[in-house]
């Protein structure tokens, strides 16, 4: 009888010591630290061992002011954070339990410290109604910390359409039938399942050569249909499947006047007119390209981001609105559960449908040393053999080696995009790139802009986890002005769940928002995501490969969808992208067309929004960068628009050397790289090159280029 008492004894022990390491480990969970905080509250609460008690306060405590803590502090990434403190919390709890243990076995005493709440009592007379409140203080304190951060009810609860974007297809065949898609959007760029508002629409359209206004424009749009929605609101209303709208409707139309047209839509719930994206009216020749639109960036519950890849699919098709997509969990996270790997080929495959849905297999090589690679592969398979783990494939040259075994036995192409170039923890050490490999890099996404280094007067937009001090070498325009040959693209880089579309900008990067996160990963990613675009003949795997291999697109810092052309003396970006001059003076003729997406516009850390009255900011600035400095600017006031200029400033090319740095007798780019070079070969042979960046005044950026011109 007395070993049975010993033995249960023994297990619920064992039970509550259990509890108590998964409150510990709950820290790193994001939102469902809540369940250490409970277990904590639980622990004070409903034990009367002291020692279970004052663990159980001592959790609750710490869950709530890491809670604040990564929430406030942005130093330091919060994931990060919350491992370093927990490690601490962790360690600094066992030494006081270490001390207990001694105060118990007489070896120390601190009969002095636990004398202080028996002081208290007698001092201050508290009666057994006092101290329960007290008590009641002590365990609300960090449920309040907990809950300021966690807990935000209008990501809760509203759901009220503050509204509408609308979206078609950039380039359509003059009378070929188009879908343009309607969705009501919160506030917190959600789809709104309440919206039962009335849409009417019509369009405004541009003369393709001169730009002028158009009548007499021929169309067949929609007629006016009201919606159908909830009474309540829903932070996934895409996911309710009851023949209501719930935020979303797509209607189709025909255009059979060539020229640029917007499709206007009056809302009657908000008041408001909003703009399509531009749609390129005309007719198509088989040799003609298209323009489509894609994230080849993003994470789900597979690694370190939310929800599962299934939903990541539906969502960037149906929700956001791509033609193509790429899954790209961390290798690092999945190489623990293998099977997730095939779980990634399979549902990349499941997704892909030929001329409706190109979806690409990727994998993201986390490396902290010499930069980040998103790889993604042009066939029907992932990678998988080795696992682009930088602990299974340490360095850049083993990256290159499995590259290329891969590419070799399978016949597929592969890709390797460097992203947040010019992050203090992740710089780009461009000295390592395979240009078999590395043809774009990642100028925008929810980290923000690497086109230029933090500190240059020419970054306007900002990067997260900046180094303290200015470091040359790391930013896209370094690489150029290396005479790195790459382009340009744009992505989300998304944690949240929506890829094409990432939330994490407004506040519904919060806990509780679905799809639920177990990561901190979302609540740093304070802009929104980029979109890239592509000039393609079809909508499948090989051409839209094609286009990103030769670098025939161009990006956008958000969820708008604008039309970027940039050319020097005919020659347009993508496709080598290379212009050849007889002389060193000769001029050069650049011609840029620009049309605007009317869309609101998402900012740092700021929802898109509109307010009554509101109609699209069509000011913006129009930039021509040359080796690495601004050489025009264009200021403009409409949607529309044509630049054509000439250069005839002698070709000088550029180089980094007089940058590099001297380290025990060798030189490097930086004080970070660990790669020594000979800086006389950093240059672009007597290239100069140049590229486009669009500014608008309600923060929209646009990019296209670069393309490199030698005589």
């Amino acid at each position: 009888m007395k070993r049975n008492r010993i033995k249960s004894l023994f297990s619920w022990n064992v039970l509550i010591f259990l509890g108590y390491l998964l409150g510990i480990f709950t820290i790193f969970w994001f939102f469902l630290c809540l369940i250490g905080l409970l277990i904590g509250i639980a622990y004070f609460m409903w034990f009367s061992n002291k020692w279970i008690k004052y663990n159980g306060l001592a959790l609750a405590f710490h869950v709530g002011f890491i809670s604040i803590l990564t929430h406030a502090y942005k130093e330091v990434s919060p994931l990060n954070l919350a491992m370093w403190y927990g490690i601490g919390f962790i360690l600094l709890v066992s030494f006081l339990n270490f001390l207990l243990y001694l105060h118990g076995k007489g070896t120390i005493n601190l009969s002095r410290f636990f004398k202080v709440g028996k002081c208290m009592k007698k001092s201050f007379q508290l009666k057994p109604f006092h101290l329960r409140l007290i008590k009641f203080g002590i365990i609300l304190l960090p449920m309040v910390m907990w809950s300021s951060v966690y807990l935000d009810f209008g990501v809760m609860f509203d759901n009220k359409t503050r509204m509408l974007w609308i979206n078609v297809p950039s380039v359509v065949e003059k009378g070929e039938s188009f879908e343009i898609s309607v969705e009501a959007w919160d506030a917190f760029e959600r789809l709104s399942a309440t919206y039962k508002g009335t849409v009417q629409f019509s369009l405004k359209s541009y003369d393709l050569d001169t730009l002028a206004p158009l009548t007499g424009v021929k169309f067949q749009l929609p007629k006016p249909y009201t919606f159908t929605g909830q009474s309540i609101g829903s932070d996934v209303a895409y996911e309710i499947k009851d023949g209501k709208d719930n935020g979303k409707h797509e209607f189709n139309a025909k255009i059979y006047t060539t020229g640029i047209h917007y499709i206007l839509v009056n809302d009657s719930e908000t008041k408001n007119i909003y703009y399509s994206n531009p749609i390129i009216v005309k007719h198509l020749c088989k040799t003609d390209y298209k323009i489509v639109w894609g994230d080849i960036h993003t994470h789900s519950e597979l690694s370190d981001g939310t929800g599962s890849a299934a939903h990541s699919f539906y969502f960037a098709r149906h929700v956001a609105c791509l033609d193509f997509y790429a899954l790209t969990d961390h290798g690092e996270i999945m190489m623990w559960n293998p099977s997730s790997l095939d779980l990634l080929e399979q549902e990349t495959n499941k997704a892909h449908e030929q001329d409706e849905f190109v979806t690409f297999h990727g994998i993201e090589w986390t490396n902290v040393l010499t930069g980040h690679y998103t790889c993604i592969f042009s066939g029907d398979q992932l990678l998988k053999d080795p696992i682009l783990s930088y602990i299974i494939v340490p360095d850049t040259e083993s990256l290159w080696n499995a590259l290329d075994e891969f590419t070799s036995k399978t016949g597929d192409h592969a890709l390797a995009l460097p992203h947040h170039t010019t992050q203090e923890a992740y710089q780009q050490d461009w000295t390592y790139i395979n240009p078999k490999y590395v043809k774009i890099a990642e100028v925008a996404s929810v980290h923000g802009e690497c086109l230029f280094d933090h500190y240059h007067e020419l970054n306007y937009r900002g990067m997260i986890d900046a180094p303290p001090e200015r470091v040359r070498g790391t930013s896209i325009v370094d690489a150029f002005i290396m005479g790195k040959k790459m382009g340009i693209y744009a992505a989300s880089d998304e944690h949240d769940g929506h890829p094409g579309h990432s939330l994490s900008h407004t506040r519904a990067y919060v806990g509780h928002q679905r799809p639920i996160s177990l990561w901190h990963t979302r609540n740093e990613h304070p802009y929104p995501g980029g979109l890239t675009a592509a000039h393609v003949r079809s909508l499948t795997r090989e051409d839209i490969f094609e286009a990103l291999e030769n670098k025939r697109i161009f990006a956008n810092s958000d969820h708008g969808r604008p039309i970027l052309e940039f050319s020097i003396d005919g020659i347009g970006v993508g496709d080598d992208s290379t212009v050849i001059v007889s002389s060193k003076n000769a001029p050069r003729r650049i011609d840029i067309f620009l049309a605007q997406d009317g869309a609101p516009v998402a900012l740092k850390s700021k929802a898109a929004s509109v307010f009554p009255n509101w109609v699209p900011n069509w000011k913006a600035s129009i930039e021509i960068i040359k080796n690495g400095d601004l050489w025009r600017t264009i200021n403009i006031t409409s949607p529309v628009q044509k630049i054509s200029l000439v250069d005839s400033e002698s070709i000088t090319g550029t180089t980094f050397e007089d940058f590099c740095i001297e380290i025990n007798g060798k030189w490097y780019v930086n004080k970070y790289s660990d790669n020594p070079i000979d800086p006389s070969t950093l240059n672009t042979n007597g290239y100069d090159f140049y590229f486009v960046r669009v500014v608008g005044e309600n923060g929209r950026s646009s990019y296209s280029g670069p393309i490199w011109v030698e005589y």
